[in-house]
């Protein structure tokens, strides 16, 4: 029974009256061992660091810095252990070392201290991480909201808006060409995103007059 499951046969008493006891022992680097039967033989191939396991672990996981869990135990499944990345980044991979993402973005573990973490919308601003790898930190990007523009790396961005150029219909203090319709110049003396409505409409010489928000008379 033990040298057909491929497992030691031992005999611990071998006196007449001392029956039955003979003992399977399963083969390394597997372990478990039966009495008066076959072996049901387990390894964790996460645990396991003889060198007669080839399919074990041996700490592939643990030099990544991941984390390693082997979800059969049975000698007859191997090469299932599989590596996890550490929080807050992601990834798994079976037999081999995980490849760990992290978005940066949308992130919101206190493990993170990388992450925007509502830095863009509390700025009213969209975010987007253009490298997911884990290797990649604070590169997330903040861009702003639609007429305005602007952009900025790991902080929120600092908006601006040309209200003679812009004519997106987002923008509803925009000039839009009242100036130039007059055949005025147009001039926006202040193009942060929290002023508004205060672009100029200046008279050609010799001419003279301006106003503004409108046509200058």
């Amino acid at each position: 029974a033990c040298a057909a499951a491929n497992q030691t046969c031992d005999d611990p008493d071998t006196s007449a009256a001392s029956l039955s006891d003979w003992v399977c022992t399963c083969p390394l680097p597997a372990s478990g061992e039966a009495t008066a039967q076959a072996a049901v033989c387990t390894i964790d191939e996460c645990a396991e660091a003889s060198a007669n396991c080839t399919s074990c672990e041996h700490g592939i996981c643990e030099a990544a810095n991941q984390t390693c869990a082997d979800p059969d135990h049975a000698d007859t499944v191997l090469n299932d252990w599989t590596c996890t990345c550490p929080a807050p980044s992601v990834g798994e991979a079976t037999a081999q070392t995980a490849a760990c993402k992290i978005d940066e973005c949308t992130e919101t573990s206190t493990n993170c201290t990388s992450c925007a973490r509502g830095t863009c919308s509390g700025a009213g601003q969209s975010c987007s991480d253009p490298d997911h790898s884990a290797a990649s930190l604070s590169d997330w990007v903040c861009t702003c909201a639609p007429p305005s523009q602007g952009t900025a790396v790991a902080q929120a961005a600092v908006c601006t808006i040309d209200e003679c150029v812009e004519t997106s219909v987002n923008c509803t203090s925009c000039a839009k060409g009242a100036c130039a319709a007059a055949n005025q110049t147009c001039d926006d003396p202040d193009t942060s995103a929290a002023s508004l409505s205060d672009w100029v409409c200046t008279c050609p010489s010799p001419a003279s007059g301006k106003a503004t928000a409108q046509a200058a008379v």
